[in-house]
């Protein structure tokens, strides 16, 4: 299967084998993100961090109601770490860049980029990327 993220869009991949079906949905926001210094339990120390919001503003996003299982959260900027938070039960999957996590839509997750470097903060903005399979 090929995924292709593309900015601003949400692509839809689908692969057909006998009778098994996949489907995998992925969006791209580019987020001005919040200056300020803080700490995380991903990463430690961080200079400015952006997150993913749903169409109502909310940070909670839940996956479109297709089969899914995984999702995968990442971002372009190569000086930090990404977290996802599932809501229900306040587990969180961290790394660095990118991060996979088992989904469903069931729940919701938050997704935090977080810059851990105070030179390379992007004043225009970062691309973060959410991938559902």
């Amino acid at each position: 299967m090929k995924i292709q993220i593309t900015p601003g869009k949400i692509i839809t991949t689908l692969l057909l084998t006998g009778f098994a079906a996949c489907v995998a949905l992925a969006d791209t926001e580019f987020i001005k993100p919040v200056i300020g210094r803080g700490s995380s339990s991903c990463g430690g120390t961080y200079y400015a961090y952006a997150k993913i919001t749903n169409s109502t503003g909310s940070a909670w996003i839940t996956p479109p109601t297709n089969t899914i299982t995984t999702g995968i959260f990442s971002t372009t900027n190569q000086n930090g770490s990404v977290m996802v938070t599932r809501k229900k039960d306040l587990v969180t999957w961290c790394s660095t860049n990118s991060v996979t996590f088992p989904a469903t839509n069931s729940t919701s997750y938050q997704m935090t980029a977080y810059i851990t470097q105070s030179n390379s903060i992007p004043t225009n903005g970062i691309n973060l990327n959410i991938v559902w399979q």
